[in-house]
């Protein structure tokens, strides 16, 4: 007795076991459906072109993200002038404006020694505080140049500390957090 698609049926003798297969039979016995299914599915990256290039675009936009926010974010309250390191920060607290300004070695036993002179001032007020101190000759022991104002009535208020080193002259601005 043949079976479906003129194949013989599997047999069993006492110690023989014979079963028949050819895979063009089997193919051919697909339906139309079935066989554009598993030929598709070889393709599976090209399958969906439209959504891999929705994929790629949003990983490319991830990765811009990480990198550029955090050097937006903090690169007006921190600058690099040769081998030191300059960070601004500004708080109000009891109706005060504290700004102070951290200026480190990049390295140890830096080769120049010099000096560094600070303007700090308030945007949008007229009281500005110089100050002028020796570059840190370690790493370890950073130079802290502190100024105070007095608060105004600004929701926004910006401080800015023109930094020069070197004879390198930075602007560096900071928003003035409330505490």
């Amino acid at each position: 007795m043949a079976s479906k698609g003129g194949r013989v049926p599997e047999s069993y003798e006492p110690g023989d076991l014979n079963f028949h297969y050819n895979r063009d039979e089997r193919e051919a016995m697909l339906s139309e459906e079935t066989k554009k299914y598993l030929t598709r599915s070889k393709k599976r990256f090209t399958l969906n072109r439209r959504n891999m290039i929705i994929l790629i675009d949003i990983v490319v936009i991830v990765l811009i993200t990480m990198i550029f926010v955090p050097l937006g974010l903090s690169g007006r309250s921190s600058t690099r002038v040769d081998n030191f390191i300059t960070t601004l920060r500004a708080y109000e607290y009891n109706g005060r404006i504290l700004v102070s300004l951290k200026v480190e070695s990049g390295k140890d036993n830096p080769d120049e020694a010099g000096i560094v002179s600070v303007i700090f001032s308030i945007e949008d007020g007229e009281e500005t505080f110089d100050s002028v101190d020796l570059l840190p000759s370690e790493a370890a022991e950073p130079r802290i140049f502190r100024a105070e104002f007095p608060a105004s009535g600004n929701e926004k208020k910006q401080a800015l500390a023109e930094v020069e080193i070197n004879g390198k002259t930075r602007k560096l601005s900071a928003t003035v957090k409330v505490e």
